[in-house]
């Protein structure tokens, strides 16, 4: 199982509007079959950071997944609404779960 981490950093005056698309999204991707992904928010570091994580099975999974996301306008109708917002462009870790 593998863990993938995506952090968004707003321009300023952003965050809030920030953080109730990238929450949309996650219910979107839920409502197309996807799990939902947990959204953080940061107390430290860069001011109005988030960061979501979303588990997936494999990353096989995961990149079928993306393909499968880029054609759900459901879910692309947000994102076209979160990038304008984002001081750069979003950073994606990937993790393998270990126990």
């Amino acid at each position: 199982m593998i863990a993938v981490r995506r952090t968004y950093l707003p321009k300023p005056g952003t965050g809030g509007k920030l953080a109730a698309l990238v929450s949309q999204a996650g219910e979107a991707m839920e409502a197309a079959g996807f799990r939902e992904p947990t959204v953080y928010k940061g107390w430290h570091g860069s001011h109005g950071v988030l960061q979501t994580e979303q588990l997936w099975e494999s990353i096989a999974d995961y990149e079928a997944s993306r393909k499968a996301v880029r054609m759900t306008p459901e879910i692309t109708s947000i994102f076209d609404q979160i990038y304008p917002l984002l001081a750069e462009t979003h950073t994606t870790d990937i993790f393998e779960i270990v126990d």
